[in-house]
């Protein structure tokens, strides 16, 4: 099934997704944390990591939406599981930190 506006936001919205996306935004904020602090944009960017690691949960929740529609998710197959009762992407974990890595500057406001 080709992905559409409706199938990321559920995406974006699915509680599964969003503890599977908190888990990988909390892996790429601590790399971010740890960068040189000479790299360009550092403040934003260690501002948007501190505030994933500080709240994980509701920054997947406030980043899904982006993250969902990034271009990795989008070339992802997303469907309903009906068994599972979840909305589900074919992106890999690999897939989706990259996506993250990608719009980490965006979602930062550099």
């Amino acid at each position: 099934m080709p992905t559409t506006p409706r199938s990321q936001s559920a995406l974006a919205a699915d509680p599964n997704f969003q503890r599977r996306l908190s888990s990988l935004l909390t892996s790429e904020a601590l790399v971010v944390a740890a960068e040189d602090p000479t790299t360009e944009a550092h403040p934003q960017r260690r501002q948007l990591a501190q505030s994933i690691i500080n709240n994980p949960a509701g920054m997947a929740s406030s980043l899904g939406p982006t993250i969902a529609n990034g271009t990795n998710l989008v070339a992802a197959t997303t469907s309903y599981n009906f068994e599972a009762g979840a909305v589900e992407t074919s992106a890999t974990d690999a897939e989706i930190r990259s996506q993250i890595a990608t719009l980490w500057n965006v979602m930062a406001g550099v």
